[in-house]
């Protein structure tokens, strides 16, 4: 029994360092990235509105970054590609939201494009989006049998 339970804690010990290793985190609640990309997400506009995470992960990259959010805000659930370049501010890149919807022909192109964008920061794109990859390969599947069907939210930003 006490073999069994060395065994387990030295694989929760391990665990933290596996989710490290591909060097996606979560900023501290009161960092300055955290505050800077909360504000890149609420605009000029929204200073009142309040927001809950479910997922809020940042990867960087020599100069850049790159990072994935997902929650509850002003308008409902939402889920946000930002990116920064150097000393440059956040910016919205990708997004899909309540409120709206649009034909699983966009969502796939859509959803593929930031595949390609997270690829391109050396990351793997389930690290930092978890259940992206999935998603991608069910939208073009599902517009491949009806590419004008309403299967996702509201798209913003992406590909052009």
């Amino acid at each position: 029994m006490p073999a069994a339970l060395v065994a387990a804690s030295m694989l929760l010990a391990a665990a933290p360092l596996a989710a490290s290793r591909n060097g996606v985190y979560t900023p501290a609640a009161d960092s300055a990235e955290r505050t800077a990309i909360i504000r890149t997400l609420k605009g000029g506009n929204d200073a009142g509105v309040r927001y809950t995470f479910r997922r809020f992960h940042v990867f960087q990259e020599r100069n850049r970054a790159i990072s994935y959010v997902e929650g509850e805000g002003g308008i409902g659930g939402f889920q946000a590609i930002l990116t920064r370049e150097g000393k440059a501010p956040w910016r919205v890149v990708w997004g899909e939201g309540d409120g709206g919807s649009d034909s699983c022909a966009a969502g796939a192109k859509h959803y593929g494009w930031a595949v390609r964008l997270i690829r391109s920061y050396s990351v793997a794109p389930d690290a930092l989006f978890p259940g992206i990859t999935a998603r991608t390969f069910e939208l073009k599947r599902m517009a491949a049998r009806e590419p004008e069907t309403q299967c996702v939210g509201d798209l913003d930003g992406g590909p052009e």
